[in-house]
C-alpha cells in the first residue's frame, strides 16, 4: 500500500510507503481546499493505522504552508502518536536554515507533541 502524489504549484508532494513505514510531505501547501486534498493521505492513514510498520518515519520538507494546512498537518501527526503503542513514530521536520518562520512552526508542532521523537532539522536549501 503506497500513495504518490506529485506536487503542484500550491500543493505539496505527499509520499506514503506502509511497507517502510515511511511518510515524507514537501513542497509548498495552500490548497484552495486542504481537506480535499489531504482526503486520499487521510484514507491511507487509516488503512496504515490499523496495520503498522514497527517504525514510522513522518518527513516534513515544507517551505510554506497556509494557516488551514497546519490543522492538517497536526491532525497527522496526532493521528500517528495514537497509535504509539504499534510503532515507534519518528517525525523529522526540515526547515531551510534562514526561515526562521519554518523553525518556529516546527518548535510550535514539537512543543505540542512533547512525547513523541521530534527532530527539528535545519538544511541549506531542499
Amino acid at each position: 500500500m503506497s500513495l504518490r502524489i506529485e506536487a503542484t504549484i500550491k500543493t505539496p508532494s505527499i509520499n506514503l510507503d506502509s511497507s517502510s513505514g515511511s511518510i515524507c510531505i514537501s513542497g509548498i501547501s495552500i490548497p484552495e481546499n486542504p481537506l480535499e486534498f489531504f482526503k486520499p493521505l487521510d484514507q491511507e492513514l487509516e488503512s496504515y493505522i490499523s496495520k503498522p510498520s514497527p517504525l514510522t518515519n513522518l518527513e516534513f520538507k515544507l517551505e510554506y504552508f497556509n494557516t488551514s494546512t497546519t490543522l492538517i498537518i497536526r491532525n497527522i501527526i496526532r493521528k500517528l502518536a495514537s497509535i504509539s503503542n504499534q510503532t515507534k513514530l519518528n517525525v523529522k521536520w526540515y526547515f531551510e536554515n534562514d526561515d526562521e518562520d519554518m523553525q518556529e512552526a516546527g518548535d510550535e508542532f514539537k512543543m505540542l507533541f512533547k512525547d513523541i521523537d521530534f527532530d527539528i532539522i535545519g538544511v541549506n536549501q531542499f
